[in-house]
């Protein structure tokens, strides 16, 4: 491929605002109140956002990064220009980095239109090549109680990430305008040589030559925890003593019996079932693509999880949380919890309770039909039987008045002691009439 055509392509490709991916959306996911946490943080809210997860136009925008620090489930992926001009600092010369907002001063290195549009992973990230100053100064006139409500949110995820004395080293917060910050701890000479001067410029450059728009689907949204990972990986194999990091995962409880549905809601990958020679399941979950949005919790309906839990780690690769025995149904042969009733999955059981009463209700009808059969005959018979005493009693009526009606008809010439017979009877004359 020519260098003029990857460029078309590059052009082409590349947006400059965020992406959102909405099968991954916090509000497509059972929860009792809905998210609107990017919709309010964005300057222009109301006019980029139909909903939450929907974009209707994206011209206001001004790719400050706002909604992509602020998304509780990751689903607003920032551009790759947005990854590159955020994380760009770590490749300086300067063993120090000052970030700061439009409205500050100072001459920073960083400017944003408020630090907290750098996620709390860029800065993370940052804060493991170079020291970082971040200049608080125009925070106390600011009137965006949303952005200070992240800021806040954001430097207390770095403290549980680095833990309290890590942050110090790396970290300082500039109140004042004339303020000189650097009265924090300092590390040691091994730790600050590793971690500033091992390879961050040709690791920062390879990662970034994977961002050029052809992200997959799933990938998508991770682009600073991507990083974060690599960097993390590059100090642990440096170090003889890694380093340690605070993030938070999903604590499994013994309730869990490895059912699926928390695997299956998670849009990230990041949660795995992994069947064991053994016959164990284990939970395996990568915290670089967890966004620790908490949707595996919410699905779950047996207790499975016990909030998230603050866990210690050299790296963001692959952790196993949780291992477990499966008990499987006795017809479809899914998961079950191992107390279940009848050894059955709740679908099973209830289709074992359906055909149950279908087979009832077809006894019932059968019988029913039975009984009908049976009246049905009996009223026939006795129909049939009054049929035929109907007509007995029509054919001696008949004959009666048969009786009646020839007795009516013979003449009264009858001596007295005879008969009416046919004998007696005169027959009427068949000779014609004589002419006088």
């Amino acid at each position: 491929m020519g260098f003029f055509t990857r460029t078309a392509m590059d052009a082409l490709m590349k947006t400059s605002h965020p992406e959102i991916n909405r099968r991954q959306c916090w509000n497509l996911h059972p929860h009792r109140k809905p998210c609107t946490t990017c919709k309010d943080i964005c300057p222009y809210g109301e006019e980029i956002f139909t909903r939450p997860n929907l974009v209707k136009d994206w011209d206001p925008c001004t790719d400050c990064g706002l909604c992509v620090s602020a998304c509780r489930s990751g689903c607003i992926a920032p551009s790759p220009e947005q990854v590159q001009r955020d994380t760009a600092a770590a490749d300086s010369d300067n063993d120090t980095i000052w970030i700061g907002c439009e409205k500050s001063t100072r001459k920073n290195t960083v400017v944003r239109s408020c630090i907290c549009a750098l996620s709390w992973e860029a800065l993370a990230y940052l804060a493991l090549n170079k020291k970082i100053v971040l200049d608080l100064t125009p925070c106390g006139q600011c009137e965006n109680d949303l952005c200070a409500e992240q800021l806040r949110k954001e430097l207390t995820r770095l403290v549980d990430f680095f833990g309290q004395p890590m942050f110090e080293a790396r970290f300082s917060l500039a109140y004042e305008e004339k303020e000189y910050p650097y009265h924090v701890q300092e590390l040691t000479r091994r730790e600050m040589l590793e971690q500033v001067s091992h390879g961050s410029k040709s690791g920062t450059k390879k990662l970034l030559q994977m961002l050029p728009g052809l992200r997959s689907e799933e990938d998508s949204g991770v682009d600073f925890r991507l990083l974060l990972h690599q960097r993390t990986k590059q100090l642990k194999a440096a170090m003889e003593t890694p380093l340690q990091y605070g993030y938070y995962m999903p604590k499994f409880t013994d309730n869990c019996f490895g059912c699926g549905r928390c695997e299956k809601a998670c849009r990230a990958n990041a949660l795995k079932f992994e069947e064991m020679p053994n016959g164990q399941t284990r939970m395996v979950l990568t915290p670089w693509k967890c966004s620790e949005c908490g949707v595996c919790m919410n699905v779950c309906s047996n207790k499975g999880f016990d909030g998230m839990k603050l866990y210690q780690l050299t790296t963001l690769g692959p952790v196993v949380l949780h291992k477990c025995t499966k008990t499987l149904c006795k017809q479809c042969g899914k998961p079950i919890a191992p107390d279940s009733a009848e050894g059955l999955c709740s679908v099973c059981r209830i289709k074992a309770r359906t055909q149950k009463r279908q087979e009832e209700a077809r006894q019932r009808a059968e019988q029913l039909k039975a009984e009908r059969a049976a009246k049905a005959a009996e009223e026939a018979a006795k129909a049939a039987e009054n049929a035929a005493e109907a007509t007995a009693e029509t054919a001696a009526e008949a004959a009666v008045k048969t009786a009646e009606t020839a007795a009516t008809a013979l003449p009264d010439t009858i001596p007295a002691g005879q008969s009416a017979t046919p004998a007696n009877v005169a027959a009427p004359s068949l000779e014609a009439p004589r002419s006088e």
